[in-house]
């Protein structure tokens, strides 16, 4: 019983306790081959798509992730990126769209196409405080949560629950709406986190921290650089020695062993979930070779990169 009252209170503690979404706007697709849409980027907000019935691909970063049905994608930090049909066709412009407003908040799109059918249940949240903006901008350009995910079905609650929101003009249908952003992106969060289950979960907390925001910030955004102690400590504004023993109170491993760990981390999810090969994800990890990328990686994970990406369980173009 202490024990999870003392987990409890350390998660009210945590900086996730202060994630706050503003407002949501939904979009419900009902798109015929061919059909493609051009989403442009939205400052302060993260983006999702969940399909609910054929097959879509998020364009992003240069990468193409294709969507089944049941499928949902989270896109944090509100890039632009298109969602087109399975045979690539050209995305046009969302202004170009043939768009119907249904409520403040909820819009249907049609497209005008004669071939197979996609729906599909966009939204695009928006949040407010600086930390929301420090946890939304340390996640990655998108995080793909498969309807084969054991967190799925809870996420999809959500998102059908926020759907009825968005669609009824009743009193505090607004609040409420954004009470349950919240709840969604703390479930996408979630999932995240536990997707790199190695990894110390402390880093949260380190984002309140005056002296290591800034450097978390960093590390998370920039996992192809040579490790700089000098460079990290300097933005801490503290000492070397001083930084070092600071970033493991606070996180609970050494500057070093943490970048390390979260480096291969991201390695290990762009093997999964990207057609990238193993020598750039390797220079991009901060690796100057292969073959000690790959070493390291098999320490870490007990297989080589290879192996990971050949059991990948998602279609990548």
């Amino acid at each position: 019983m202490l024990e999870k009252f003392n987990q409890s209170q350390a998660e009210l503690s945590s900086p996730l306790s202060q994630l706050k979404m503003s407002s949501v706007f939904y979009t419900h697709s009902t798109m015929k081959q061919p059909w493609g849409v051009k989403m442009p980027a939205i400052p302060s907000s993260t983006m999702f798509h969940l399909v609910l019935e054929g097959t879509a691909v998020v364009v992003i970063s240069g990468k193409n992730i294709v969507l089944n049905p049941g499928d949902f994608i989270l896109l944090p930090r509100g890039r632009g990126h298109d969602i087109i049909d399975k045979n690539l066709s050209p995305a046009e412009e969302l202004t170009e769209q043939s768009l119907s407003k249904v409520t403040e908040f909820y819009e249907r799109l049609t497209t005008g196409g004669d071939g197979d059918i996609t729906t599909t249940l966009c939204g695009t949240v928006l949040f407010e405080n600086e930390i929301t903006k420090s946890i939304i901008n340390s996640m990655p350009d998108h995080i793909l949560i498969p309807s084969s995910e054991k967190s799925h079905s809870t996420i999809k609650s959500t998102v059908n629950s926020i759907k009825k929101e968005t669609r009824n003009s009743d009193f505090c249908a607004g609040l409420i709406v954004s009470k349950l952003a919240d709840i969604l992106i703390l479930q996408c969060i979630r999932t995240w986190i536990s997707q790199f289950s190695d990894i110390n979960k402390n880093w949260i907390v380190a984002y309140t921290d005056k002296n290591l925001s800034a450097v978390m910030y960093h590390i998370h955004n920039d996992t192809a650089s040579k490790i700089d102690l000098e460079k990290l400590s300097q933005m801490a504004k503290m000492s070397r020695t001083s930084f070092i023993n600071h970033f493991k109170n606070i996180v609970g491993q050494t500057p070093k062993k943490y970048i390390n760990n979260w480096r291969l981390a991201i390695a290990k999810d762009r093997l999964k979930n990207t057609n990238e090969n193993v020598l750039n994800i390797a220079f991009e990890t901060g690796y100057q070779s292969e073959s000690s990328f790959s070493r390291a990686y098999k320490t870490k994970y007990g297989e080589s990169p290879s192996i990971t990406k050949s059991k990948s369980p998602h279609m990548i173009l």
